[in-house]
């Protein structure tokens, strides 16, 4: 199951980047990591794929691409590849722990489709307009929102309205106005991930969330994918579980503090 999830992960991570103009992945056995041309650690994204294999030469050369730009940027880790290794590594490449979020499956062969009112609420991105209202509740969850949020998307508008690998973005509406968000982000014909689920603050608390979690687990489910993977913040797990979700992993987040111990470089 760990696998799903880390394909799934790094594949929402770097393929909207990769086929958007300007956009860089930089790709090795043991790392891969991207540059959204923004200051923005949401969408520059480090994701370590060998923590045993990784060296502390390789993660500096990464690091110092993006300081070198005065980029944020963030690095993501499953527990099974935060190694021994990885963790002296971080330590010399002054990298710590931020936050962490638990991978879960669900296998939709055991989830009956829930049916809500609150479906009828919920709109597909297919417009500018309505890719605009997700952007903006996205960018919502920093105060003040954070723009590098909304540039992200009017870049990689082109690839989200075409649509070519069947990505969803869905917002939910009352009376008109945009409250809350979701992504369906399939890795392969069986095995499609959740993101992107966010209400404006005012909103929560009234079941929109759940509205487009049962929305979008009934759009999986009738679209034929076998599995859904997530990554829950600490908050939803409970959630998650009710709807059938279990836990495989957890992915750890870590954060660059300024200036790198070591004083290797190539």
């Amino acid at each position: 199951m760990i696998e799903l999830i880390d394909k799934n992960f790094e594949l929402h991570a770097t393929q909207i980047p990769d086929s958007t103009a300007g956009m860089t992945i930089m790709n090795s056995e043991n790392v891969v990591a991207v540059d959204s041309t923004l200051s923005c650690d949401t969408f520059n994204i480090i994701f370590i794929r060998n923590g045993l294999a990784i060296t502390q030469a390789e993660l500096e050369d990464i690091i110092r691409y993006y300081t070198n730009k005065d980029f944020d940027f963030c690095i993501w880790v499953n527990a099974e590849n935060l190694t021994d290794n990885l963790k002296e590594i971080f330590k010399s490449v002054n990298v710590s722990h931020q936050n962490e979020e638990v991978g879960m499956v669900l296998d939709l062969s055991q989830y009956e489709v829930i049916v809500s009112d609150r479906h009828n609420d919920i709109v597909v991105v297919s417009d500018s307009e309505v890719l605009s209202d997700y952007a903006n509740i996205i960018a919502a969850n920093w105060s003040p929102p954070d723009k590098n949020v909304n540039a992200y998307y009017e870049n990689t508008s082109e690839y989200y309205l075409q649509n070519p690998d069947g990505v969803k973005l869905l917002v939910y509406y009352d009376g008109g106005t945009p409250l809350a968000t979701v992504e369906l982000f399939p890795s392969d014909n069986s095995t499609i991930g959740i993101y992107g689920l966010a209400t404006l603050e005012d909103a929560r608390g009234k079941g929109i969330g759940s509205a487009l979690m049962t929305k979008c687990l009934n759009m999986a489910k009738k679209s034929g994918y076998k599995k859904v993977v997530l990554q829950a913040s600490e908050d939803g797990i409970g959630i998650y579980k009710k709807l059938g979700f279990q836990s495989a992993t957890t992915y750890y987040e870590f954060a660059y503090n300024g200036q790198i111990v070591s004083s290797r470089h190539f």
